[in-house]
């Protein structure tokens, strides 16, 4: 016999299973294009958490901008972890809930976010790989 079906519909389902090189490159650059794309809206969200750690430092933290910056921190952890950026992921939800709580009590809190805000914002920076 020639050709044996069942082989062939083995060989392509195998490969369909494992990604090659060119699927995970293909995949790099479609991130790198919607990270191309929202990045303004990711670093908007980024100012937002900026000004409430500020206004933290400073002890003039208003509920408005507390709201405004937990949402920007819950919408940047969960759309860094479609871009791969886990270690950005969890830093933005450590901002979320240090912010969400409603009294910024720990004497350690203005310095921990301050930490967390730098380290997030590097991140930022360097994008998807």
């Amino acid at each position: 016999m020639p050709d044996d079906p069942v082989s062939r519909d083995d060989a392509s389902s195998a490969s369909a299973a494992e990604p090659g090189p060119n699927s995970q490159a293909q995949a790099s650059s479609s991130a790198i294009r919607v990270w191309t794309q929202f990045k303004d809206v990711i670093f908007e969200r980024m100012a937002s958490v900026e000004a409430a750690v500020s206004a933290v430092q400073r002890a003039k933290l208003t509920p408005e901008v507390r709201q405004k910056a937990v949402l920007e921190a819950h919408r940047l952890a969960g759309s860094l972890g479609m871009f791969g950026l886990m270690e950005g992921t969890q830093f933005a939800r450590e901002i979320e809930h240090l912010l969400g709580e409603e009294a910024v009590a720990a004497p350690e809190t203005p310095r921990r976010l301050e930490e967390l805000a730098t380290a997030l914002r590097q991140i930022l920076e360097q994008g998807p790989a």
